[in-house]
């Protein structure tokens, strides 16, 4: 009886084990495969605008760099191959673990002190799914992932487990998955893979951050010799300078939260851009800093929001790679000095104060303005005219200095720094920080703050009153108005009412075009991130073109929808034709008030100069032919001619400037 009790006793401790097993293999959770490939979030994820459209690739994740799952079949078959004989040669017949592996490796610890791993592809996928870091494991943890392993083959496809294992394993420092190695390292899709580059890959999978020379005798061991030189070349070469993720798309140059709508950390990131204008708006300011190259010129942004609501519709903040001085510079919020974008805010204020009126005349002369005891400020226009009395239109629409400057005095600094506090302007100084030259725009401002400033001075209905909102706007989009520096016609005068406003800070190191209408508002910078003045560019011919492109698209003349835009295309080298391009016939050229007349100068362009031509303006020789001859500028009525070397006349152009 005593023998049998023990025999009883000893059979149960000896299955102890086994029912310990058998509970712990039914309470290990099962991960189920779908839920593992959903909840793996990239590193990446995509901006899309309003309607769902891809933009542009942002990085989300600062820890690691991961893309998209890949499927296991979109693998090339020189890695799919290498992968299970370096990792795990007999994945296809064990059942989650290898028996025979294991043994090897006790033996190889026992006799030689090898510390070498017998995990299978299956047990690191339930280290990867459980986000387990360390390579030494406890008995306990180890016995859970041989059993976690076990379930999961009962659960999962040999395909899904090899698919999960490629999206998860780490690389290379901070690179997680075989699309962003792939990508990183040999700039092509995983499918498109060579035995060579599949090598390097797999030789990572036990080392991620070897020294190159020890990823490439593995390689070269993996390869069996196999093009040995040149694996170790490749290796070499790719290893030893840091991956490179090319970046999906250029359309959005620089990532801003103020035109996300969506949460960030998710593979689509909605944001309010339309994916048509912000298009729209790169191609027209890298066309735009194409000409202007001669000029010194390297940079530009254009901000578009919704005038009734400020959403940010394209957000352009510089040229993108390849054209813009720095690529990641956002020029949108970089701060500048507004130059005369600041007047429509002095006389909106005194509007609203009704310390005058559009109609009411304002005198336009020399004045000594006392700023301090014994200083006097002087304002004077930059062509050195004074007209005068003139009424308040005249004087906004044409941007006089001396009246604007005038018309601050009346209604005071500190009015007016209230206003633009309250249209969002930030960093503003104290009133007597600036002084009269408040008005001429010398207080620094962002295209962000102040495009936006203008929107609220179109739509806002707390900050200005609407009578002051709509006499603003006809002044603004009068042409009449700019007659004495613009003239009647010209790049700011379009088909439709639009309100425009344009400005150049001291030195012309920057330029502006801002206006409205009632559904869109756009500003517009041109300068040089570094701060380097033009070469005779104003806000007419810096920031205006672009104005006036982006404005023109936005309202096509059928059904609202937003015009199509092409590129306006390289010139050719050769063309049969070789004429005038500029300016054209009969136009209408203003002095820019923003500009020192006598450096004022216009552009005569002429198309395919061929040599021996010369150019004549009435009648007086310019100079030879080239792509661009600078002319200085005066009032008048004037005739370019393109002549050939015999006296023949080409081409010839009558244009007045007023």
């Amino acid at each position: 009886m005593r023998i049998g009790k023990l025999r009883l006793k000893t059979r149960s401790l000896a299955l102890l084990p086994l029912s310990l097993g058998i509970l712990i293999y039914i309470w290990i959770p099962t991960f189920d495969f779908d839920q593992v490939r959903r909840t793996n979030q990239p590193s990446d994820s995509w901006l899309v605008d309003r309607g769902g459209e891809p933009l542009e690739s942002l990085r989300t994740r600062k820890e690691r760099r991961s893309l998209e799952w890949i499927p296991w079949a979109e693998v090339s078959p020189a890695f799919q191959n290498l992968l299970i004989s370096t990792e795990d040669r007999r994945f296809y017949s064990h059942f989650g673990v290898d028996p025979l592996a294991i043994g090897k490796a006790l033996f190889d610890r026992l006799a030689h002190g090898s510390h070498r791993g017998a995990s299978t592809i299956t047990m690191q996928v339930v280290g990867l799914t459980k986000k387990r870091e360390s390579s030494r494991r406890g008995l306990i943890e180890k016995s859970s992932q041989i059993l976690s392993a076990l379930k999961l083959e009962t659960h999962w496809t040999k395909e899904q487990i090899l698919e999960t294992y490629i999206n998860l394993v780490p690389f290379r420092g901070e690179l997680v998955g075989l699309r962003a190695a792939s990508l990183g390292y040999f700039a092509k899709s995983p499918s498109g893979l060579t035995k060579d580059e599949s090598a390097i890959l797999a030789a990572l999978l036990r080392a991620p951050n070897a020294a190159p020379d020890v990823v490439s005798d593995r390689a070269c061991r993996i390869l069996q010799g196999e093009s040995c030189d040149h694996v170790r070349s490749l290796a070499n070469e790719v290893l030893s300078r840091a991956y490179r993720l090319p970046r999906s798309r250029e359309i959005v140059p620089v990532f801003s939260k103020v035109f996300v709508e969506g949460g960030l950390g998710t593979s689509l990131v909605k944001t309010s851009l339309d994916a048509r204008i912000q298009r729209l708006a790169m191609s027209v300011i890298k066309e735009q800093l194409r000409t202007l190259e001669s000029r010194n010129v390297q940079d530009a942004a254009a901000l578009v929001l919704e005038t009734k609501t400020g959403r940010v519709l394209a957000y352009a903040a510089n040229a993108g790679a390849g054209v813009a001085s720095a690529p990641q510079t956002d020029g949108i919020q970089m701060r500048r000095q507004a130059g005369s974008t600041i007047k429509p805010f002095v006389f909106a204020t005194a509007f609203d104060w009704r310390l005058l009126l559009p109609g009411s005349l304002l005198d336009d002369s020399p004045a000594d303005i006392t700023v301090s005891q014994g200083r006097v400020y002087q304002p004077k226009n930059y062509d050195h005219i004074f007209r005068g009395v003139v009424s308040v239109g005249d004087a906004l629409g044409s941007s006089m200095n001396v009246p604007a400057v005038r018309a601050l005095r009346m209604v005071g600094e500190p009015r007016v720094l209230e206003k633009l506090h309250a249209l969002g302007f930030q960093s503003l100084q104290d009133d007597d920080f600036y002084g009269p030259s408040l008005a001429l725009g010398t207080v620094d401002v962002s295209l962000w703050d102040l495009t936006h400033g203008y929107r609220k001075l179109a739509a806002d209905p707390g900050i200005f009153s609407s009578q002051t909102r709509d006499w603003i706007f006809d002044i603004l989009a009068s042409p009449e108005h700019r007659r004495y520096t613009f003239g009647m016609d010209g790049l700011l005068t379009l088909p439709f009412p639009a309100a425009v406003k344009t400005g150049t800070s001291k030195d012309m190191r920057d330029n502006w075009c801002l206006g409205w209408t009632e559904d869109y508002t756009v500003g517009v910078w041109v300068g040089n991130f570094n701060g380097e003045p033009m070469w005779n560019v104003s806000g007419v011919t810096g920031a205006a073109p672009i104005w006036r492109s982006l404005m023109l698209a936005l309202h096509p003349r059928s059904e609202g929808r937003l015009a199509k835009y092409t590129p306006p295309a390289e010139p050719l080298k050769q063309r049969r034709l070789t004429k005038i391009r500029y300016p054209a016939q009969d136009m209408l050229v203003g002095l820019d008030p923003d500009i020192p007349r006598e450096i004022q100068k216009l552009p005569i362009e002429i198309e395919n100069p061929r040599d021996g031509h010369q150019v004549f303006v009435n009648e007086r020789l310019l100079g030879r032919a080239h792509d661009e001859v600078l002319w200085p500028i005066q009032r008048g009525k004037f005739r370019v001619q393109l002549k050939n070397p015999a006296g023949q006349i080409l081409d010839e152009v009558k244009f007045e400037v007023r």
